[in-house]
């Protein structure tokens, strides 16, 4: 939808413009708002994708259809934190998904543009910030250092791109 594509793009301008009024600058940040490419998992309640079906339906359990029709939401929580979940692998986000082993959902991933902004990195020394100094907080980092699980704040910072669905 161009309002959610917009919103995504005001979202990166308002980073940047944080990024301007630090201290310590991040470059990655003033360029691009800090942008990456991540997994989101989620569940498919419909019949979207079966059979050429391409309508999102406007089922409550359905959260694809429901990231489709209004857009990604923070009042998920994960882990004691509000936010978006994201992973760097399709396997991580596929084993993220809830699905309450109701035997009528299928699994999904969805390639998301997610602009990750200043990141609360648990490794990284911090001076007495809370999380609103932060866009996104690191849950899981492998031992070469890359985020394996990252929690974005707001919900405006994640855009879906492509969908991929599982048969499970």
């Amino acid at each position: 939808m161009p309002e959610t594509f917009a919103s995504f793009e005001e979202f990166r301008e308002i980073t940047k413009i944080n990024a301007e009024k630090l201290q310590i600058k991040h470059p990655r940040i003033l360029v691009d708002g800090n942008e990456m490419l991540r997994f989101h998992g989620t569940t498919i309640a419909c019949s979207l994708g079966i059979n050429g079906s391409s309508n999102p339906c406007t089922l409550d359990q359905c959260g694809l259809c429901q990231i489709l029709r209004l857009g990604f939401s923070a009042n998920h929580k994960f882990e004691d934190t509000i936010g978006v979940f994201t992973a760097s692998t399709c396997g991580k986000a596929i084993g993220s998904i809830k699905s309450f082993n109701k035997p009528f959902m299928r699994k999904c991933v969805i390639v998301c543009r997610v602009i990750a902004g200043r990141i609360n990195n648990p490794l990284q020394e911090i001076q007495e910030m809370s999380y609103s100094d932060y866009d996104s907080l690191v849950k899981n980092i492998n031992c070469q250092l890359d985020i394996e699980e990252l929690i974005v704040l707001n919900p405006r910072g994640v855009l879906p791109c492509f969908v991929v669905m599982y048969k499970l």
